[in-house]
């Protein structure tokens, strides 16, 4: 083994946990799946690639994005799991290793990319609300297109280290349950680049800049406009005016954000609390002892959030609500 390879302790599942604990993120996971196409599908099929509905739809890819090779991984672990709970081959501890490693990965670039998204969803409609005479000059779909294509390439571009620094070793030696005590454990071998080489925030200053870029900022961003939406569709006289159809989407917006921070606050804080534990190198005992639980509690809160979105512009949009009905329709006619 090289001075600059590690081992990765990895497992999907926490000891003796029940096998139905282990189904809930599968099938979460394929909703998330399912739902975000469908709502690709429906937008692309009605052409309703225009205005708003850039970033809804960019936001659909992302939430799908950052959950399908992770999907992929914890299914097959899953499935290995059930019928051969004791033994896994070489392969199968690399396809393990390969799909959860770069699955994290791309987790953290689309997550962000949705993250903002939402935010710039919130914004758009604070300026459209708080500015509505010059609001349709200032927001035009081609300005749209391209704050999608900046977010995307932001988060790329913040997640990229992550790529080129820590990659699988496929050609180091399998390691597999240092311990009898761990089943369903096992090593990933990691190689890092030299200590020259490492970008200084893959370090603690990157838990730091996750943070504020990536939680923190976007947070106080979406309390703010959520808070002045509250306000304005509380008091009366407040959209004379704006159009039922555009009452209707500042709701979505409002629904989408409040369903967006109860997911995301807690993991604002986890990795506060994260960047605190590294900081000072005193551990918090209730996240150390319940790492696992409390990381499988967000996971559950975050594909929540993914699944939303679908459920939201069904209650709240009537034409996507219409189509789903029609798609239904003639579904029921072919069968």
């Amino acid at each position: 083994m090289s001075p600059n390879t590690y081992y990765a302790k990895f497992t999907w599942f926490t000891k003796d946990s029940p096998l139905y604990l282990h189904l809930i993120p599968a099938i979460l996971q394929l909703l998330v799946i399912v739902t975000n196409m469908f709502i690709l599908f429906v937008f692309l099929r009605n052409k309703l690639t225009g205005g708003i509905n850039v970033i809804l739809i960019g936001m659909a890819i992302a939430d799908a994005a950052s959950v399908l090779l992770l999907m992929v991984s914890y299914w097959y672990s899953l499935l290995q799991h059930v019928v051969q709970p004791d033994s896994l081959s070489t392969n199968q501890i690399h396809f393990l290793c390969i799909t959860a490693k770069y699955g994290t990965n791309v987790s953290i670039t689309f997550n962000m990319v949705s993250i903002w998204l939402i935010t710039c969803l919130g914004i758009i409609k604070f300026v459209l609300v708080r500015f509505p005479l010059q609001a349709k000059f200032m927001v035009t779909t081609l300005r749209l297109i391209l704050t999608t294509v900046i977010v995307y390439a932001s988060a790329f571009l913040f997640s990229f280290p992550h790529y080129v620094t820590d990659n699988y070793d496929i050609s180091a030696k399998i390691l597999v349950r240092k311990f009898q005590e761990e089943p369903d454990v096992f090593y990933c071998a990691i190689t890092r680049k030299g200590d020259d080489d490492v970008p200084l925030y893959l370090e603690n200053d990157e838990l730091l800049v996750r943070c504020i870029c990536v939680h923190l900022l976007p947070l106080l961003i979406l309390l703010c406009t959520n808070t002045f939406f509250c306000y304005k569709l509380v008091k009366r006289n407040a959209f004379v005016r704006h159009s039922p159809k555009f009452k209707r989407s500042v709701k979505i917006v409002c629904a989408l954000t409040f369903i967006h921070l109860l997911s995301e606050v807690p993991y604002s804080v986890f990795f506060c609390l994260r960047y605190y534990m590294a900081v000072t190198k005193e551990p918090i005992s209730i996240l150390v002892t319940n790492s696992q639980f409390v990381m499988f509690v967000l996971y559950l809160l975050r594909f929540v959030n993914y699944i939303s979105n679908f459920w939201v512009y069904l209650v709240l949009n009537k034409k996507f609500r219409e189509t789903c009905h029609s798609l239904f329709c003639q579904f029921r006619k072919q069968n």
